[in-house]
């Protein structure tokens, strides 16, 4: 049976608390969407400018500020994962870990949120064409960026950091069978994003998944936390 190290009692709780962030995320993010669609590569670069001058919240929204927010806090999560793995496979785990963080780090360029806020207030005080056409320029460059490479390896180096993960779970007597298969389901699922036809579909058919499964992994981080083997 593994041991509970409880010098990481602090670090599973915290990872318990940004699964339920994570869950709250996905549930505000699905309810927020039918007011506030994603709007990068669907609207113009003005219109975007202009409904964060009216309707600030709105506009971060439909910016994918959820996603961002998210991923902050995936990070807790990868490293309470390693740490209770490891002891099943130390290389694989690190990897994992590594992986995962090389993630996130992408999805900070590919989400450049604050720099099209500042813009839109930029774009407010403009007093001339030639100073509202570099704006909406420079607009348009960064919102490029929301449908790149950098989001494009952000969710498939996540997925894959999780899938090992989940299937570490297997072997190991912390985590429950049912939360490595719903991981290893869920995870397997939003990889297959990279096949084009069916890119979109996989994102959304994922979600139900992940609320489960962040739902199981906050119950069991918690109890690391108490230092609970079981």
């Amino acid at each position: 049976m593994s041991v509970i190290d409880t010098r990481w009692k602090d670090l599973y709780k915290t990872a318990g608390v940004a699964a339920i962030i994570s869950e709250l995320v996905i549930l505000l993010g699905i309810v927020t969407y039918l007011t506030y669609p994603y709007t990068p590569g669907k609207d113009t670069t003005e219109s975007i400018l202009l409904l964060l001058q009216t309707d600030p919240l709105g506009g971060l929204i439909s910016l994918d500020i959820f996603l961002f927010i998210g991923n902050l806090f995936s990070l807790m999560l990868f490293l309470a994962l390693y740490i209770s793995l490891r002891q099943v496979n130390e290389s694989v785990a690190l990897i994992a870990l590594a992986v995962g963080v090389i993630g996130l780090i992408l999805l900070i360029p590919a989400r450049p949120i604050l720099e099209i806020f500042n813009l839109s207030k930029a774009l407010a005080s403009a007093t001339t064409e030639a100073e509202k056409n570099l704006i909406l320029a420079a607009g348009t460059t960064l919102l490029a960026q929301f449908d790149g490479i950098g989001w494009y390896m952000n969710t498939l180096l996540g997925g894959l950091s999780l899938l090992a993960s989940s299937f570490l779970m297997l072997r190991s007597d912390i985590f429950s069978k049912s939360t490595a298969y719903v991981g290893i389901a869920t995870n397997l699922i939003l990889c297959m994003f990279v096949i084009p036809p069916i890119s979109i579909f996989m994102l959304f058919i994922c979600l139900p998944g992940y609320m489960t499964w962040y739902i199981l992994l906050a119950r069991r981080f918690f109890q690391l936390g108490r230092g609970s083997s079981k």
